[in-house]
């Protein structure tokens, strides 16, 4: 390996912009900024962490959560920085600039989530794999359906950060927000298709698929640019080194958050969570825990050791990317980082503790399915009155649903594709783009429960 291969990882040139104008801001902090103030990211203030629309306003939200994982991904940034700067005199990439990319990538990472988190998910893939829906899909290509049976999150986040937010408003700009390719590349935590030849289990980036055929185009200039190595020819591509902090920032973050939120929300313990905060801050950390027992409220204590536990996996996880940075460079590395640490059981005794105690908890279950209830009804109303032309009394009721569709949504593009892929599409960017509480009015107002 050599320092060209970094210096390639962490291109400052954007996706979509000929010109751009001098700012005495760094590109990468340019590119924090501009997730930052898109509306997409404004959005996520009332989209589900764990706990929909939380009465407790102490809870996390999407949008707090995006921001902790920042936090912790600018500090895995400069923890990595000065070991690679110096072992590859990357001269002017600074540790700054590392920790600024991790950052922005973070901050963006759950940006293309729909209403009610994997529940929403869920619902938009169970909605269009029913036998009176698959309709919609005929004359799609195989792997335009897989794109709409197989819902994700993180290509509709790549669509946002490439297409949908745009950072110029004029028509001929390309590249949504013009974000740098480090930035977009470090974003691609499954660089690969909705639909494999062969699907590699082992392989931690092929879990999931990262982008649609829509945006082929500028998913293939980001791993080119970048280098990227093809792992399935014209299907997958190996990760930029990057994304393996940014996924550890948020495993991280989720795994203490939601034990903090659970615990102000009744559903854990003090007892339980000083047991496994414990274990992971080992002997050495006498000092921390006495401290925390000192802290007349609980609620303190919980905060307290949080924070010590996140910044002790921080060391654990950037220590363990330094040594495994060969590996992850050529490709052959692909796995969480937080699998190999030392941590990792405890960890895993956390987020297995969490599924059975936090996310099962009734008032989670109970506004998952009514989430889940309201994006079916959503399409139900919508999906049809964009594709179909309907007769008779149908006609004039979809007419009305698809006046209530802002005209942003239903813009024709020049493209190749069948028309319906695009109509399919502007409905999904429609209803994934609802925060919680949006999701609920409008599916109650379409359903005459509320005026």
């Amino acid at each position: 390996m050599s320092k060209n291969r970094w210096e390639e990882l962490l291109c400052s040139q954007r996706l979509g912009l000929r010109i751009e104008d001098l700012d005495f801001r760094t590109e990468f902090q340019r590119d924090y900024d501009r997730v930052i103030f898109s509306s997409s990211f404004r959005r996520l203030q009332d989209k589900t962490q764990v706990f929909p629309l939380a009465r407790n306003d102490y809870v996390r939200t999407r949008l707090t959560h995006s921001l902790e994982v920042s936090c912790v991904g600018r500090s895995m940034g400069m923890f990595i920085g000065p070991h690679l700067c110096a072992k590859w005199n990357l001269n002017p990439i600074t540790t700054y600039s590392i920790a600024d990319i991790i950052a922005a990538a973070c901050v963006a990472h759950d940006i293309g989530n729909p209403p009610f988190g994997h529940s929403g998910e869920d619902s938009i893939r169970t909605w269009f794999s029913r036998s009176e829906n698959s309709q919609y899909l005929q004359g799609l290509s195989t792997m335009q359906q897989a794109e709409f049976l197989s819902f994700e999150g993180n290509a509709q986040g790549f669509r946002i950060l490439t297409k949908l937010q745009r950072h110029r408003k004029s028509d001929e700009e390309t590249g949504g927000l013009q974000l740098t390719m480090a930035t977009l590349g470090a974003s691609l935590k499954y660089p690969r298709r909705a639909l494999l030849s062969k699907q590699d289990k082992k392989r931690v980036s092929q879990k999931k698929f990262q982008f649609c055929e829509s945006e082929e185009s500028a998913f293939l200039q980001v791993v080119k640019t970048l280098g990227l190595k093809e792992t399935l020819k014209g299907e997958a591509w190996s990760r930029h080194p990057l994304v393996y902090l940014v996924e550890a920032a948020d495993d991280v973050s989720y795994t203490i958050a939601d034990f903090q939120d659970g615990f102000r929300l009744g559903h854990v313990s003090w007892d339980v969570i000083f047991s496994y905060f414990e274990r992971i801050l080992g002997v050495g950390s006498n000092s921390a825990l006495k401290e925390s027992l000192r802290m007349r409220e609980a609620k303190d204590r919980v905060e307290y050791l949080g924070g010590k536990v996140i910044g002790h996996l921080v060391k654990e996880i950037c220590s363990t990317f330094l040594e495994n940075e060969e590996k992850i460079l050529e490709g052959s590395f692909d796995q969480p980082l937080i699998s190999q640490i030392d941590s990792k059981g405890v960890l895993q005794e956390m987020m297995d503790f969490a599924h059975r105690e936090i996310y099962s908890a009734p008032e989670v279950i109970n506004i998952k399915v009514a989430g889940f209830e309201a994006i079916q009804g959503l399409l139900d109303a919508f999906v049809p009155a964009i594709c179909l032309d309907k007769n008779g009394s149908e006609r004039e009721r979809f007419a009305l649903f698809k006046q209530l569709i802002p005209r942003q949504f239903l813009e024709e593009e020049e493209q190749s594709e069948p028309r319906t892929y695009q109509q399919l599409q502007q409905v999904t960017d429609y209803i994934s783009g609802m925060t919680d509480s949006y999701a609920i009015s409008l599916f109650r107002r379409l359903k005459g429960i509320e005026i």
